[in-house]
């Protein structure tokens, strides 16, 4: 389990034990991104591979700081993040009148 601090980036707690599925890993990661101060998700995808995690979507992050890679790093069996996630840093909010089919990030 991971917990946000005020760096913004991911700081690994007390966690059980090594997630024993692939399953168990893909949401112990969408969890702590989920958690994360300053980190929006617009989609997100996330696949085990051999040594960890391969991370695809859309995000918008609100400080220029923030390191996705090296937080899930430190989630129990994550060895190696392959991130493909597509960032926008600083973006604005999308304006309030967008539909729900526009939900993605501009």
């Amino acid at each position: 389990m991971v917990a946000k601090n005020r760096s913004m980036e991911l700081t690994p707690v007390a966690a059980p034990a090594v997630p024993s599925s692939a399953q168990q890993l893909e949401s112990a990661v969408r969890r702590a991104l989920n958690d994360s101060d300053g980190l929006d998700i617009g989609s997100l995808v996330v696949r085990r591979i051999p040594n960890g995690v391969c991370l695809e979507g859309v995000i918008r992050v609100s400080s220029d700081d923030f390191d996705v890679c090296s937080g899930v790093r430190e989630i129990e069996g994550v060895g190696e993040v392959v991130n493909n996630l597509v960032v926008c840093w600083n973006c604005p909010q999308p304006a309030s009148g967008v539909g729900v089919g526009d939900e993605m990030f501009m």
